[in-house]
């Protein structure tokens, strides 16, 4: 097993007295049945854990993984998809083994530009705007991203708002507040606002919003900055395989095997 890899081999799982008996195709039938059924009702177990020890997981995460079958070694595998690796391959790992998560693109792409300090990490805010699954909402990272023209590391086009865009969204409009975005590092802040920048101040380090009204300003912060995130270990993968093997696999296999038993009777 390597990684979010589950291989289902029950060339074990076959008594002596099956294999005295049968022929070697009603064997190799049932193996190929077992597999099949051990695989599927081990992803049904695997996505129903997710839901469990999840909160409100997504659909991407859901869907992460998927059944192969190797005819040739009669054998199959519960893994991560092809195209999830970069992000569930990391997240779902961190929740199975615990430790710190890995840096998310976006905190990547405030490092490179000087807005996040190297070996910190990003996390919401109280004026984070969230979704139904409890995560940041897109939008909200990728118009922060904009802000502070760190939009085309991670996106890979002409997405940086500019001089231009910030002072027309600090402007604002009749129907929309003005607003804007700075972020305040250990020991100075970064951008414009009511500090000159690199004045020291005594918010904590992250990343806050500014909205402007008709006789002052409020300041809420949408990002906070902390120096590490460590997971405990919530997701179950082995143990839950396991599980499905033992109280599953083990009986469908008898089961298979009795019915090939029952065919040389016939």
């Amino acid at each position: 097993m390597s990684g979010l890899t589950l291989s289902v081999d029950v060339s074990g799982l076959v008594p002596i007295q099956r294999k005295l008996v049968l022929t070697e195709r009603q064997l190799e039938i049932a193996k190929q049945r077992t597999v099949l059924f051990g695989a599927r009702v081990t992803h049904e177990a695997e996505v129903d854990e997710m839901k469990r020890c999840f909160s409100a997981p997504t659909d991407f995460t859901l869907k992460a993984f998927r059944v192969t079958f190797d005819k040739q070694r009669i054998t199959s595998t519960v893994e991560i998809k092809d195209g999830y690796w970069t992000r569930s391959q990391n997240y779902l790992e961190t929740q199975r083994y615990g430790g710190v998560r890995r840096f998310k693109a976006f905190e990547n792409a405030l490092s490179r530009v000087g807005v996040l300090p190297s070996g910190w990490f990003a996390v919401p805010g109280e004026g984070a705007a969230m979704d139904s699954f409890g995560n940041m909402r897109v939008g909200q990272i990728r118009q922060i991203l904009s802000w502070f023209d760190a939009a085309e590391l991670v996106a890979g086009s002409m997405q940086n708002m500019r001089q231009k865009g910030r002072d027309k969204r600090r402007k604002g409009t009749k129907k929309a507040r003005g607003f804007e975005y700075f972020a305040a590092q250990p020991g100075f802040r970064f951008g414009r606002g009511s500090w000159v920048e690199g004045q020291t101040q005594r918010l904590h380090p992250g990343i806050y919003q500014r909205s402007y009204f008709g006789f002052g300003s409020a300041i809420k912060p949408v990002l906070i900055f902390v120096k590490g995130t460590s997971y405990k270990p919530i997701f179950k993968f082995d143990e839950v395989a396991q599980r499905t093997i033992n109280t599953k696999v083990r009986p469908y296999m008898e089961k298979v095997l009795d019915q090939e038993v029952m065919k040389l009777w016939k």
